[in-house]
């Protein structure tokens, strides 16, 4: 015998309430895959020699927190050049991406001339990075978050990972929606010909 409710329910309500859990799954896919909605398996990290810069293009204020919680901003790091990484534990590409990421942030001096700023948009904020590194062993990378995803909505940007590249006048030369092979052959040397125009 099928199983009844013992108390009324209020259909609209339950309609409204499928409505919004509808809508809120729809919000969340169009931020789990990039543009073009690809399969994970159809995105292959793309080569760093493969990649063309642009014409340098200023960016908005771009705002994200530190391990502590304390604010940080993209112009803190005014007169470096800066891969900006946008990232989430729970988007399979970005997770392949972050080693790559990690041996290229290893070979670099800390206070030289590239940082690497892997910024999280999950939404459990620093613990879920902690936890992630830990069980990736991921070094050498902070703890930078952006739970409320206001980065890729001041890009116009829906899919992670996204990457930019920032030049040491705090403008943007390269746009990458996808992974990069960012620890390959001569990567510091290529980033530094993108981030001079070259």
């Amino acid at each position: 015998m099928p199983q009844t409710l013992s108390t009324p329910v209020d259909r609209r309500a339950l309609l409204a309430n499928g409505g919004t859990l509808l809508a809120a799954w729809l919000g969340c896919n169009s931020i789990l895959a990039p543009s073009g909605a690809r399969a994970a398996d159809e995105l292959a990290p793309v080569s760093l020699s493969a990649l063309r810069g642009h014409a340098p293009a200023p960016l908005p204020a771009i705002d994200f927190t530190d391990e502590g919680g304390a604010a940080r901003h993209l112009a803190d790091w005014r007169g470096r050049i800066v891969i900006l990484n946008l990232w989430a534990t729970w988007c399979q590409p970005c997770v392949a991406e972050m080693p790559a990421l990690s041996r290229l942030a290893a070979r670099l001096p800390a206070t030289g001339d590239i940082a690497v700023l892997p910024v999280s948009v999950d939404r459990g904020g620093a613990a879920t990075v902690r936890r992630f590194y830990k069980a990736r062993a991921i070094a050498g990378l902070p703890v930078l978050c952006d739970p409320q995803m206001q980065i890729p909505t001041a890009l116009r940007e829906e899919g992670v990972p996204l990457s930019l590249l920032v030049d040491r006048q705090g403008r943007e030369v390269l746009r990458v929606v996808g992974p990069v092979l960012w620890d390959e052959a001569g990567a510091e040397e290529r980033i530094r010909r993108l981030a001079g125009g070259a």
